[in-house]
């Protein structure tokens, strides 16, 4: 049996929620989004923390009360996935850096009531990608982006001292930044992994096949963020994308649904996708994959 989740809280969301209203409206409330999903077949909700700096009071005490009785009421689980949004927890620039760690610190200690699966982190954030991108010589590249670890390890490592949460409740994400480098941070701390399938079909975290990735990292993944993509050729051009329903881009859906059923994988699959494009995405599943059961 395979569960799958769904990030009920999309960046279209927000803006539909906001449109025409001041950012505090009391209007906007988030528990009430996460009911929809639920109504429509969802039990386990990962729950963006951007939204708390995005429209302050998203995550007041009231709302984290709401969320901890529907979880009671509807039997739900809850991951988290962490700000991402301005964060950058390998930033060379010691003020941005402390910035972020106390910004992630606050997040998991708001939540830390409804006791979520798990808290997936970006270790990595845009300045970190944008580096990925430069057309360096390797050499160069491979310096600053062990540099890039460096910084991120000093974060991770107060993340961890300043909340006391359990090493495996951090789930490192497979982002725009090589994931052997990443997989260091989650030996040395004895940390997670959220495997994120468009992001590793996009190229964005070096040259895996997503089955390899799977095999690889198997030992640690506790969650998986499931969407398509790819990277292609297309008139000479490099074509990216990502967050794309199931069914539209190179993910094998078969044999990785296959792999997981087979294997008793236990962690949550979320789409990172609109409702809409979940449920088209759960139907392809169950034409291409009849054998697989769906919690």
């Amino acid at each position: 049996m395979v569960r799958f989740g769904i990030q009920p809280l999309q960046f279209a969301n927000v803006m539909n929620s906001v449109t025409g209203m001041g950012l505090a409206d009391s209007k906007f409330f988030f528990p009430k989004i996460c009911l929809a999903a639920v109504n429509g077949g969802f039990h386990t909700l990962e729950l963006t923390l951007d939204i708390d700096y995005v429209l302050p009071g998203s995550l007041s005490e009231d709302v984290i009360r709401k969320f901890a009785e529907l979880k009671r009421e509807k039997e739900l689980t809850y991951t988290v996935h962490l700000p991402l949004w301005s964060i950058e927890p390998s930033s060379p620039n010691e003020y941005i850096r402390t910035a972020s760690v106390e910004s992630l610190v606050h997040s998991i200690e708001v939540v830390r009531d409804l006791e979520p699966e798990c808290y997936v982190l970006h270790s990595t954030g845009a300045l970190a990608s944008e580096f990925t991108r430069l057309d360096l010589p390797k050499f160069y590249k491979e310096l600053v982006n062990r540099y890039l670890l460096f910084i991120a390890v000093k974060s991770i490592k107060e993340i961890l001292s300043k909340t006391d949460i359990p090493p495996r409740k951090l789930a490192l994400e497979n982002v725009e930044f090589p994931f052997e480098l990443t997989r260091e941070m989650v030996d040395q701390f004895g940390l997670s992994v959220c495997f994120d399938t468009g992001h590793l079909l996009a190229g964005y975290s070096g040259k895996y096949s997503v089955m390899e990735f799977l095999k690889k990292n198997w030992d640690r993944i506790v969650e998986i963020h499931l969407h398509d993509g790819f990277r292609r050729k297309e008139d000479g051009n490099t074509v990216v994308r990502d967050h794309q329903p199931l069914g539209s881009g190179d993910l094998p859906i078969p044999e990785f649904l296959d792999y997981l059923d087979k294997n008793g994988f236990t962690g949550p699959l979320v789409f990172e996708l609109g409702f809409d494009e979940a449920k088209h995405s759960l139907d392809v599943i169950r034409k291409q994959c009849p054998k697989i059961v769906i919690q």
